[in-house]
């Protein structure tokens, strides 16, 4: 199992180290070069004691900030979503008769998150803000599982380093349905890294990723990667199918009640060959595009269209693959019109600050030769689960969302491992 291990480590890492031929804009990095020694230097004056309530402050105020300063449209699912949920709000149910949710039940869970927030508040910067604080938690919690596995330096650094990503500032814009499942999912592995593990914790997991699965569907990423871990290198049988027997028997309980309800629908995905069918789309790079979605949702046999797809010309599907992933973990873009004075100098800046990290990113995943923290190999199964699934179906930028917390959390033994180099060399 060792070997096996580390063969998969140093594939994982060889995958990534290809997309670096690719990244866009690669003189941009120049760009962001400061700013990183900026936060590397700013991050380890702040008191200890402090650090986290700062964090979480100075993410917070960013992100509120933000949402006056960029000029988001609220477009495409996300407005689909909105509206549904200010129906709902009417005791309107007309919006179950849209076709968007008689093939994706699955976004009822997003629309009902959205109606009792809405209930609150009725405008839609509340939506916004709340995005913003789960947000700034989930950089806590970077923070939080840093310091289980690298120094406090380290775990500073990652954490205050997201503060200066500003992609995710324009999905708090959008209203994506990332944030609470992204935030559970990292308090999900803060627990499961836990030195100790009881069917308490297993039962409690596997209650949060139910949850999360109700508002989008990825839970099933980290119960396999959770699964895995504890049958190839735990074999505990016990927490794991408490975890796993939680997480379904939950999802089932949800949707009948959803079912029984004046809903009458499931959470459920009504169109699954979708998003395979989009995502092996040659022309169009695995992303979205309104062809695709006409030619798939007009045909009485989707099955047939996939098989045809699949067969047409299977040597390309390296080549998509790559370009798939490349536009997945690498790329951003901001469907949004942007207020005058932001200038293309702060896009250019992020982009050098993702390459930047990408870079650190593919550094920490080369195999660690002393004995591995379990902590870096769970992360680095879940990173790979997600890789390998999305050479099959949709990518988006978009989609990256919560892959880059993962990203961050690695980003750790990339900076231990330059700042052991820069000590030699001195």
């Amino acid at each position: 199992m060792k070997r096996f291990t580390k063969y998969a480590e140093y594939l994982l890492f060889f995958a990534f180290s290809i997309m670096l031929l690719f990244l866009t804009k690669k003189l941009t990095i120049l760009i962001s070069l400061p700013m990183i020694v900026f936060i590397y230097y700013v991050s380890t004056k702040i008191p200890k004691k402090y650090f986290p309530y700062l964090l979480f402050g100075l993410a917070l105020g960013i992100r509120l900030f933000t949402i006056y300063f960029f000029d988001i449209k609220i477009v495409d699912d996300f407005k689909v979503m909105l509206e549904a949920s200010r129906s709902l709000l009417q005791g309107d149910l007309s919006f179950l008769k849209n076709l968007y949710f008689q093939r994706f039940s699955y976004q009822l869970g997003h629309v009902f998150y959205q109606a009792i927030l809405l209930k609150i508040n009725h405008h839609t910067i509340f939506l916004q803000i709340i995005n913003s604080i789960v947000n700034s938690f989930s950089i806590v919690f970077i923070y939080l599982i840093g310091k289980k596995i690298y120094s406090e330096k380290t775990a500073r650094f990652i954490s205050f380093s997201y503060l200066f990503y500003l992609y995710p500032l324009y999905l708090n814009g959008i209203l994506s349905n990332q944030h609470i499942p992204t935030l559970i999912t990292l308090i999900t592995i803060y627990l499961f890294i836990s030195k100790e593990k009881t069917i308490k914790q297993a039962l409690l997991i596997g209650t949060l990723l139910a949850i999360s699965n109700v508002l989008r569907t990825e839970s099933i990423i980290l119960i396999m990667a959770f699964l895995f871990y504890e049958l190839l290198y735990q074999k505990d049988w016990k927490y794991s199918l408490s975890l796993v027997g939680t997480y379904f028997l939950l999802g089932i309980v949800f949707s009948t009640v959803l079912y029984a309800s004046p809903i009458h629908m499931k959470f459920k995905n009504n169109a699954p060959l979708w998003k395979f069918y989009c995502g092996l789309s040659y022309d169009y790079n695995g992303l979205y595009s309104e062809e695709d979605q006409e030619v798939f949702f007009s045909s009485d046999h989707p099955k047939e269209l996939l098989l045809e797809r699949i067969k047409e010309k299977p040597y390309r599907y390296p080549v998509l693959f790559l370009k798939k992933e490349v536009i997945l973990w690498t790329q951003t873009n901001y469907d949004i019109q942007m207020t005058p004075h932001v200038p293309k100098l702060l896009l250019n800046y992020n982009q050098g600050f993702v390459n930047s990290i990408i870079i650190l990113f593919v550094i920490s995943l080369y195999p660690i030769k002393k004995k591995r923290k379990d902590s870096i190999l769970i992360i680095k199964m879940i990173i790979a689960l997600y890789f390998v699934v999305y050479f099959f179906i949709e990518v988006s930028p978009r989609y990256a969302f919560n892959l880059h917390f993962l990203v961050f959390l690695l980003l750790g033994i990339g900076v231990e491992r330059i700042q052991k180099r820069l000590l030699n060399f001195e």
